[in-house]
C-alpha cells in the first residue's frame, strides 16, 4: 500500500468514526412515523433523528453510484436535502443527486448529473397536493384563514402531475423523474454563468411551475417540460456578488416552520465564494 492510499484509507475510515460517538443514552424508539423525524446533513452524511428525544433513528452514506472503496459520495460538502409527500429524501451535493427512503435511509437512486460540474447543488421537488391555503365557506372560532392547510383525507387536493426533482448548480437547471432519477429535460439558464441557481414553487404560480434565479436574471419554466414560460433581467448592477435570493409570502410562512434553505441560509454559496478566493 503506498503512502497516498494509506491516506485515502484512513481519510474513509475517520469519516466512519462518528458510528460510535453519541451525545444522548437514548435508545432508538421500536417504532416512529414520518412526523418524528429530523434530517440533518453534516460532514457530508446524512443522518436522520428523533425529533423529541434525539436519538439516531438512521445513518447513511452520501452515495457515489461507484464502486471504488475510496469514493466519497459528497466529498465533505454541503448536502442539500429536501424531504418530499411520498416519504422520499431527496440529497444533492458536489454534482450529485440521489434519493432515500425517509423511514430508513435506503437509496432508491443516484442522478451524478453529467455535465453540472462539482459545486453545490440546490434540490426542490414540486408538491404532489395543492398547497394553496382553502377558504373556509363556514366560519370557525379562532380559525386562520391563511394557515397551511393539512391534506384532506380523501385526498380532494391530490394533483394529476407527477412531482419532478429540480435540481440546480453550475448556472443550470434539471427536471429529474421522483421515481427513478432519470432525467427528464435541461436548462441552460442564458447568461447565468456556473453560478449556483435557487429555485422557489409557489401555488399562486400553479403547481408546474417553478421560478429559478441566478446572476441578475430570473426565469419562469415549466416543471413538467422544462420549457421556458418568462424571462426578465432583475438588476443592470454590476456591483452584486452574483447569487439570488428568492421568496414568496406563501413560501416565506412554510419556510419558517419546515426547513433551512439557500434563501435564507446561503451556506453553500459562501462555501463556493471562499474556494473561488482561495483559488486567486
Amino acid at each position: 500500500m503506498t503512502w497516498l492510499d494509506s491516506k485515502k484509507e484512513k481519510a474513509v475510515l475517520d469519516n466512519h468514526s462518528d458510528d460510535t460517538i453519541s451525545t444522548t443514552s437514548v435508545a432508538k424508539p421500536s417504532s416512529f412515523t414520518r412526523n418524528d423525524i429530523l434530517l440533518c446533513s453534516t460532514a457530508g452524511n446524512i443522518y436522520a433523528v428523533h425529533k423529541h428525544t434525539g436519538a439516531r433513528l438512521w445513518r447513511a452514506d452520501f452515495p457515489t453510484g461507484s464502486t471504488s472503496r475510496f469514493a466519497s459520495g459528497s466529498g465533505g460538502g454541503i448536502v442539500s436535502l429536501f424531504i418530499t409527500d411520498e416519504d422520499r429524501v431527496i440529497i444533492a451535493a458536489t454534482g450529485k443527486a440521489a434519493a432515500l427512503d425517509l423511514l430508513t435511509g435506503e437509496v432508491l437512486w443516484v442522478n451524478k448529473m453529467k455535465g453540472f460540474g462539482y459545486e453545490e447543488v440546490g434540490a426542490i421537488v414540486t408538491p404532489s397536493h395543492a398547497l394553496k391555503p382553502q377558504r373556509s365557506t363556514t366560519e370557525l372560532p379562532n380559525e386562520d384563514d391563511d394557515a397551511p392547510p393539512g391534506y384532506d383525507a380523501q385526498d380532494q387536493n391530490k394533483l394529476t402531475q407527477k412531482p419532478v426533482v429540480v435540481l440546480c448548480s453550475g448556472g443550470k437547471c434539471m427536471g429529474v423523474n421522483i421515481e427513478t432519477g432519470e432525467e427528464l429535460w435541461r436548462f441552460n439558464c442564458p447568461k447565468g454563468g456556473f453560478r449556483l441557481p435557487v429555485a422557489l414553487v409557489d401555488p399562486e404560480g400553479g403547481s408546474a411551475t417553478v421560478y429559478v434565479g441566478v446572476g441578475t436574471r430570473l426565469y419562469c419554466l415549466d416543471a413538467n417540460t422544462g420549457d421556458l414560460k418568462w424571462e426578465t433581467k432583475v438588476t443592470n448592477s454590476i456591483m452584486y456578488s452574483g447569487y439570488m435570493t428568492l421568496a414568496t409570502p406563501w413560501s416565506s410562512r412554510l419556510s419558517a416552520e419546515a426547513h433551512t434553505a439557500f434563501s435564507q441560509f446561503p451556506v453553500a454559496q459562501l462555501e463556493q465564494m471562499r474556494r473561488e478566493k482561495s483559488r486567486s
